[in-house]
């Protein structure tokens, strides 16, 4: 009789533990819930919309954005060839329609080149209209056609000389028009006599960093200051805590700001003592949304969270920088509900029933 019992209780235990193991054995990760996020973000052949209701809109940013951190994990988007067709069509219909923006065109480029895709006759086009962006006085302005220098317009010109494999002239003219947009609290403006902003000045230090060093900052450490006053240290405020703030009078820390922020702190001092790192990593896999898997900024009040592609990348990037990627392969939130995980567990349920029924049968015969 006590090995009938001992039976009975060695199978239930058995598929109990069983029961148990299904959803850890069938849940994903981070990493998995980010790249099914923007693989649902996929428009096949043509690129990436930035969020999953966004009409099927392509983004050129989120494209570059998709692809390359599809590209850190080994995954290629579906339709290559058609893929990579359509974007250098976008960037021939620029320039044949004379309506060249070096927002998109620098995007465009960073796809093209992630893809792998050479055009030498594109790139000798890019080439020269790059150079009639360029001003006497230093700087490049966003169209050949004005004669006004900005940093962002003299950021992405010179992320497109790099990504075409083409030299810059008057490298040093343009490097003393950059250090002139200096101001005394340590940030950049968009140009001479302009407030500084987050962006111009992490334009800066990243232009310096791959040209002339990180040493060629005006004041590094006031520059450092001035990154720094951007980071929320009030433990109180648990939607941004650990993050960085786009301004002063902002309310929410982005991740747009917070990977500015920590990317140019982590230039200017590589071993990351300057930053709070755990605090700002936790902030920033808090921003993991549990609805769709992708990175999501901090809405006000009840607002719907919504995820893009855009906002991801940041965050995903923000931990490269801490060299925490690994991070994403943990587990997240509870396991992904599906109508194939109930049938598997209530078919587990059921065959224990049906074994104590049985066993309990032959147990009174």
């Amino acid at each position: 009789m006590k090995y009938r019992y001992r039976n009975l209780i060695v199978v239930v235990f058995l598929l109990l533990i069983t029961i148990n193991a299904i959803p850890s054995a069938l849940g994903k990760n981070r990493r998995a819930y980010l790249t099914s996020f923007i693989l649902n973000n996929e428009i096949i052949g043509n690129g990436f919309s930035n969020a999953i209701y966004s009409d099927d809109t392509v983004s050129f940013e989120a494209t570059a954005y998709a692809l390359e951190i599809l590209d850190d994990y080994g995954i290629n988007p579906h339709e290559i060839e058609a893929l990579q067709n359509n974007l250098e069509n976008n960037v021939d219909e620029m320039f044949n329609n004379d309506e060249v923006v070096l927002y998109d065109l620098f995007f465009l480029m960073k796809s093209l080149n992630i893809l792998q895709h050479e055009d030498i006759d594109l790139e000798n086009r890019i080439y020269k209209y790059l150079n009639d962006t360029e001003q006497i006085g230093g700087g490049f302005s966003f169209k050949n056609s004005t004669s006004s220098a900005n940093l962002a317009s003299t950021y992405y010109v010179i992320q497109l000389y790099l990504l075409i494999d083409e030299p810059i002239n008057n490298l040093t003219a343009h490097k003393n028009w950059i250090l002139s947009c200096n101001n005394s609290d340590g940030g950049y403006g968009g140009s001479q006599g302009l407030s500084s902003t987050l962006t111009d000045t992490f334009f800066v230090v990243s232009l310096l960093d791959e040209l002339w060093g990180i040493d060629a900052l005006v004041d590094m450490n006031k520059t450092l200051h001035y990154l720094k006053s951007f980071y929320v240290d009030d433990s109180a405020d648990l939607n941004s805590f650990g993050g960085y703030l786009p301004d002063e009078i902002a309310q929410y820390a982005l991740l747009s700001s917070t990977f500015f922020c920590v990317k140019s702190i982590s230039l200017i001092d590589p071993d990351l003592s300057e930053l709070n790192s755990a605090s700002t990593m936790v902030w920033v896999l808090a921003r993991q949304y549990f609805e769709d898997g992708g990175f999501a900024e901090n809405s006000e009040g009840y607002e719907q969270k919504t995820s893009s592609v855009i906002s991801s990348y940041y965050g995903f990037e923000t931990l490269r920088v801490f060299n925490a990627l690994s991070s994403l392969a943990g587990e997240i939130w509870m396991v992904e509900f599906n109508f194939w995980i109930l049938g598997i567990v209530l078919m587990s349920i059921g065959i224990i029933i049906a074994l104590i029924v049985f066993l309990w049968r032959k147990r009174r015969i």
